[in-house]
């Protein structure tokens, strides 16, 4: 949520609510690290119930943050629609699952506990439009950043999935440099062997395809703006 929606509260309250945007952030950036780690490293990197901990912990804020934006919206029923999602992302649902004992498969272990990333996607939004003013250049870079932050995810979930049963894939790097060709939709020669790949690769596709209108008008945009300049400047010129 933008902080202009929020310009009826006093100062005070948009600093506590830009604090929050932060920590947020950077608690599900961590989410991704820990994700990274066991994936890599094995379960054996980090206790479970330490994870949970700190997954529990993460979302506890997310909700607290959520909470405190929706006390600050001039119209509640409004924010309670427009981010419901939000609400969603920030319910520890990995440890709903722990609590209740609930049978699942490794895939939906790790989206489950990389749900809440979602939610720093947002957060890094939300701080991209501090500093800076375009909003073709705001769409231009925040996608930039999703597509990245989507390839590496997309390798960690890629790498856990297929590792052990796609003969193709050796490596972690293997994973990474599949992400990275299929989102850019050149394609390489490691093929997903299951259903959950297959998803994965057409999702990837499909972002790295919308990346190219987005950046032809971003282009045009910033030609379109810098004959402006140099009409603007020759004028100044004529009239003198």
């Amino acid at each position: 949520m933008s902080t202009t929606a929020l310009k009826h509260n006093t100062f005070g309250h948009l600093l506590v609510a830009k604090i929050l945007n932060i920590i947020t952030m950077f608690s599900c950036v961590l989410i991704l690290v820990l994700l990274s780690v066991e994936i890599l490293k094995g379960p054996s990197a980090m206790p479970r119930q330490t994870y949970l901990n700190i997954q529990l912990f993460i979302c506890i804020l997310l909700l607290i943050d959520y909470c405190y934006q929706f006390y600050l919206a001039p119209n509640k029923w409004k924010f309670f629609i427009s981010y419901f999602v939000l609400l969603l992302v920030s319910i520890p649902y990995y440890n709903i699952v722990d609590w209740f004992d609930i049978s699942i498969t490794a895939t939906q272990s790790v989206l489950l506990r990389a749900i809440v990333f979602i939610r720093g996607g947002y957060g890094m939004v939300i701080m991209i439009n501090w500093f800076t003013k375009s909003k073709v250049t705001n769409m231009m870079i925040t996608y930039l950043i999703m597509l990245v932050a989507m390839a590496y995810f997309g390798s960690l979930v890629f790498y856990s999935i297929e590792k052990g049963l796609n003969p193709s894939l050796k490596s972690f790097e293997d994973a990474v440099w599949w992400a990275c060709m299929d989102v850019t939709t050149v394609g390489c020669a490691i093929e997903p062997v299951t259903l959950s790949g297959r998803i994965l690769a057409v999702i990837l596709a499909v972002m790295g395809m919308s990346m190219f209108p987005i950046l032809t008008v971003y282009i045009t945009n910033y030609f379109q703006n810098h004959v402006k300049v140099q009409s603007a400047a020759t004028n100044n010129d004529s009239t003198m």
